[in-house]
């Protein structure tokens, strides 16, 4: 009887920079921020080294009568080392499995170079067939033009909450709209950072580029100090107290104070990028997270908070980090979640038995009476290729309990959540996703789950959203820009 390998692509709703591009994602890679197959010479690998690869899979293999292709991601970094980021086999067949173990085992790669210099991480394709008791590997290119019209087939959304009945009775209650690269000036629906200014501008990352705009056009607002050559993007951006945005572009921070961009030295500050900025408006800091640790911005000064001055943090990689009303500083790393306190005392959760052990927080907002809300990320799974993850949401109430929230005890439709918004004028919680759309949370019993099978939303994948100073909720998403208003 012949066995065969099914392999199911799904529609590609993905950025060009710093993406994993294959429905089966793989945590073994730390990664920051990298290129889809870009550079004047693409990166590659030693074609002998390769064959000998193969030759050793077809020797260690039992292939009789097994037929299919997989395909990986592979990131490839300056040095000529690499990892698979993510691949096609759902199933996760021995073989698939087999063959990423070889990858990351592989070290004849070769990097891509981009104007004279080697690129610091580039991810290429590898199409692996099988047949004929054989199986045979070669890089596959990315189309380009092909691979951005694909964008504009949205994901169908991924429901793993198969037990709550989402009723959705406030739907009718909001107006959506949508402005996207068709009904637009927007330059491409690739919008995964967004922040409002004190004028009510909005301010957007699109692919390879930033935009602004005022409810009625668009326009390029790019940085101009800086060459940007090819592949230049914008990965993070903030709009502080003072209206000055805060950007962080390919390895350099910048900021705008509406006449000029400033670009900051990397050895002065400490820091040559971010992965997330945060204006603290109360205090009139600007957070900077990196794997330096915290960097904090403060009335022209520059400060870190790293496991040198409190060795008590988790990590140093910082992906997250916000100050609530009792100026607690809230910091999710890669390695858990800690708070430091008014008087500099630090928690590490991951010292203690609460939800919040094994997680780091990805996003943080604070009600009127100072009940926390969290986004959370397991950094340390069990199931490594597990998608419905131990995340969901948690919130630390005023007595200082903590309870978590996913798909096994709430109606989190699925667990991993990108953003948390808690709404001041509604009284809710408003939660994004990368698989399922957005989630509305009375804070009692009521939840709902907006996507683009069941509401105007144009997508399951929400990045991030924002409040503008009338309340109306913005969403950047991989379909375009989203603003959602109460009737």
């Amino acid at each position: 009887m012949k066995r065969t390998i099914f392999i199911i692509l799904l529609g590609l709703t993905i950025q060009i920079n710093a993406q994993n591009l294959f429905p089966m994602k793989l945590d073994d890679c730390k990664i920051e921020k990298f290129c889809l197959d870009c550079g004047e010479t693409k990166a590659g690998y030693d074609e002998q080294a390769f064959l000998k690869l193969q030759n050793n899979l077809n020797k260690k293999l039992s292939l009789d009568g097994i037929k299919g292709i997989v395909r990986f991601q592979v990131l490839v970094n300056s040095n000529g080392r690499a990892c698979v980021l993510s691949h096609t086999d759902k199933s996760n067949n021995p073989i698939s499995l087999k063959i990423i173990e070889e990858l990351n085992k592989f070290k004849e790669w070769t990097p891509a170079i981009d104007e004279g210099k080697k690129v610091d991480k580039s991810s290429i394709n590898l199409i692996f067939t099988i047949g004929d008791n054989k199986i045979y590997g070669k890089v596959e290119r990315v189309d380009m033009s092909s691979f951005k019209k694909s964008f504009d087939n949205p994901r169908n959304p991924e429901i793993f909450n198969k037990t709550y009945n989402y009723k959705n009775e406030n739907l009718k209650n909001y107006k959506i709209t949508v402005w996207n690269a068709k009904n637009s000036n927007l330059p491409n629906n690739m919008n995964d950072q967004i922040a409002i200014d004190k004028d009510g501008l909005i301010w957007l990352t699109i692919d390879e580029g930033l935009v602004t705009f005022d409810g009625k056009d668009f326009k390029h607002a790019e940085q101009n100090i800086t060459d940007k050559g090819n592949f230049f993007s914008y990965y993070a951006i903030a709009s502080d107290n003072n209206n000055i945005k805060w950007v962080y572009g390919t390895k350099n921070i910048y900021s705008y104070d509406n006449s000029k961009w400033t670009k900051y030295d990397s050895t002065e500050i400490g820091i040559d990028g971010a992965y997330e900025i945060i204006n603290n408006p109360k205090t009139s800091e600007v957070f900077f997270c990196s794997d330096e640790g915290l960097t904090i911005y403060k009335e022209g000064k520059w400060t870190n908070i790293n496991q040198t001055k409190f060795k008590e943090l988790p990590s140093n990689r910082v992906k997250f980090a916000k100050r609530d009303s009792k100026n607690r500083i809230w910091i999710g790393t890669s390695k858990g979640t800690a708070m430091i306190d008014e008087n500099n005392q630090v928690t590490n959760f991951e010292n203690l038995s609460t939800p919040l052990k094994g997680k780091g927080i990805t996003s943080m907002d604070e009600d009127e009476i100072g009940n926390l809300y969290f986004s959370l990320y397991e950094f340390d799974r069990k199931e490594k290729r597990k998608v419905n993850n131990d995340e969901g949401i948690a919130i630390r109430y005023v007595d200082e309990t903590i309870k978590q929230f996913n798909t096994e005890n709430s109606g989190m439709p699925f667990n991993h959540a990108n953003c948390v918004l808690y709404d001041r004028n509604e009284k809710i919680l408003w939660i994004s996703s990368d698989r399922a759309g957005l989630v509305r949370y009375d804070l009692k019993d009521g939840w709902e789950n907006y996507h683009n099978k069941n509401s105007d939303i144009p997508t399951s994948y929400i990045s991030t959203m924002t409040f503008d100073k009338k309340g109306n909720l913005y969403l950047a998403t991989r379909q375009g820009l989203v603003k959602i208003e109460k009737k």
